[in-house]
Parts: structure tokens; sequence; C-alpha cells
């Protein structure tokens, strides 16, 4: 889960939806107002959605699981798409909890977006889900207590704005807001021009897989005895399409795919040369779960000593932090304006493996 963007609460609440559509063009639906009942939640689309929690119970325990009243919505998804959450109070700073499908207390396990005072967002979900928006409040506020105002809004009335971003598939088109964004593993590109015609125009901006962005298309890289040095050029356009248990968020990766000399158990040396490189080690799975180690160092040069067993290994290069170009819009590809930067150079040793107990 990643969030940005703003909210806030004690702001009047207008009725009616927007007159425009999302950021891919998508018509707003009309609103829909919340129920105190999850198994009866009205079935929402973008757009700017009501309700209140005046009179309501705790059905699941309170949006994230928190406690307090909570009033529910039932999000559909008609493509893949990321999804913009924001919740804006008429008196209070509505919390937003969101759970896949299922109408269950089951916040520690299966929490999808919890947000408070800000946008969430929720990335990539698949077409045809269904996802349950749970608007909540915390269970000692006091305007829980107060009788509603004679007149004016009421202050425990909530709106919910949900806006939708395709997330494109390889070779669709792209470039725009209005189209969407490449999928993860996938970068913005133009099509290259035909081999027999090298110095023809490059056709049309399509989502292209980028050698070495994710597991699916690691590059492989043999090791022998000692050092090996590995060049990666800034400029290759990356994506961060793994996260991992230490380094910095929203960095790109570059996947290798180790195969290591001879049988285990080995011992790797991993060193970068600048600081803001992260390493990441994981099994041949891919799987989060099978991190083996993961070293990551803001201010020096960072290294990784670990012992491996699997003759294969994934090693994940963390990059540093793209240079953004003087509009401060920043580069997809991290080039700096002006110039080319010196490839980035990391050394991976094979080390003789300590004895076995």
């Amino acid at each position: 889960m990643r969030t940005e963007g703003g909210g806030g609460g004690g702001m009047m609440l207008t009725s009616g939806p927007p007159d425009h559509g999302t950021s891919t063009g998508e018509v707003y639906e009309p609103s829909r107002d919340a129920t105190d009942q999850c198994d009866l939640a009205p079935l929402i689309g973008a757009g700017t959605h009501y309700g209140s929690l005046r009179g309501n119970a705790s059905e699941l325990g309170g949006a994230c699981g928190e406690g307090g009243p909570d009033a529910f919505f039932r999000l559909e998804i008609p493509r893949r798409s990321d999804v913009s959450l924001r919740g804006l109070g008429a008196g209070f700073v509505p919390r937003v909890g969101v759970l896949p499908h299922e109408c269950a207390d089951a916040w520690d396990e299966r929490t999808l977006l919890c947000t408070q005072g800000v946008g969430g967002w929720i990335l990539d979900v698949a077409p045809g889900s269904s996802l349950v928006v749970s608007m909540g409040i915390d269970p000692d506020d006091p305007l829980i207590g107060q009788l509603p105002p004679m007149v004016g809004p009421d202050p425990l009335s909530f709106a919910l704005e949900v806006k939708l971003r395709n997330v494109l598939d390889e070779g669709d088109p792209c470039g725009s807001i209005e189209r969407g964004r490449c999928g993860t593993g996938t970068v913005c590109l133009p099509t290259p021009p035909p081999e027999d015609e090298p110095d023809a125009s490059p056709g049309p901006r399509v989502c292209t897989v980028v050698e070495g962005d994710t597991c699916e298309s690691a590059i492989d890289l043999a090791l022998g005895a000692g050092t090996t040095v590995v060049e990666i050029d800034p400029a290759t356009p990356h994506t961060d399409a793994h996260h991992h248990s230490c380094g910095g968020a929203r960095r790109r990766d570059r996947v290798l795919r180790l195969q290591l000399p001879g049988p285990g158990p080995h011992a790797l040396d991993l060193r970068g040369d600048r600081p803001q490189l992260g390493f990441a080690l994981r099994g041949p799975s891919c799987l989060p779960t099978d991190e083996l180690a993961c070293a990551a160092d803001e201010l020096e040069p960072a290294q990784l000593v670990a012992e491996i067993s699997d003759p294969a290994v994934l090693l994940f290069v963390e990059l540093p932090p793209a240079v953004e170009d003087d509009d401060e819009q920043g580069t997809s590809t991290g080039s700096p304006p002006g110039g080319e930067e010196a490839p980035i150079v990391v050394e991976i040793e094979v080390l003789e493996a300590p004895p076995a107990d």
C-alpha cells in the first residue's frame, strides 16, 4: 500500500456528483448513499459518494478495525486500475479502510488500505474485483454523542471521492494521462523503427517490457570464482516492481539471476560504488518471504555478505533515486539533464564458504 495526496475534515459537503471525469476520461457515476450494513452496501464506481455515521453501530469493528461507528460502500473495478480513495467529513476527518470483497472483520490479515486525513492509493487492482470500503470515526470522538443540528449539515456526514487510473498491458498505447500508466515491469517507450529502416523515425509509444526490470525478465549472470563486475546504465528505464525489507521506497530495481559456480554453499560479497544503492537476495521463487539477505546505506556505498545454498538466486540492485529535470517533474529513466552519468558499478565476489558445522 502506498498513500499520497491530501484531504481533511471540517469542510462543507455539497450534494450531487462533480461534472468531470477521472484522469482516464471515465464518466463519474451518480452518488450512492452509504449504509451501516456491509452486506447491503451500495455498488459504486468512480465519483463522489455520500453518507452519514448518524445512528450507526460498529459492524466490522470500525474502519480499519479501530472501533467506532462505520458505514460501507462496495466499489466495483471494471478494468485493471489504480484506485484512489479520499474521505471528507463535514465535522470530522473520516478514517477510510478497504478490504477485498468479503464482509469480514479481518483487518489484521486483509487490509488493503487504511488512511485518515490523506488520500490513499491501491495499486494495480484486477478487473472484476470488488472492494469493501469502510468509512469510520474514532470511537471517542465527541460528535458521536451530540444531537444533530436543527439547521445546516450534519457534522457526522461525509463524502468519499473515488478515482480510477488505467493500468496498461504490454503493447498498449501510452504517453498521456488519459490513457493511464504502464503496468509494473513495462515502460512507455517509442516503438523502434524496422531493422531494414534504421534511419526511420521511431513509431508510437507503447508499454514495453524492460530487460532486468522484474523477476520474469531477470538477466542471467553466470558467476565464476573471484570477482564479477556488472555495470548498470542509470539511463536504462526501470520501475519499482519489488519491495524489500530494507532500502528506500519507490526505488527502481535491476534484477539479475545469479548462477553460482558448482554445488553450494557459497559466500557472496556484494559491493556498490556509490551511496543510495541497495542489495537484496531472494531464492529463485522470487517470493518476498524467500528473501535471503538485504542491505542498504544512504550515506556509504552498500555492501552485503551472505552465505547462499541454492545454485541460483535473484539479486535485486536497488538503484538511486531518479534525477529530476529542471521542471521538477522527474525523468522516467533517471538520466540527468544535459549529459551522461557514469555507469553504476556492482562487484560480485564469490568467496570460499565457511565449513559446515
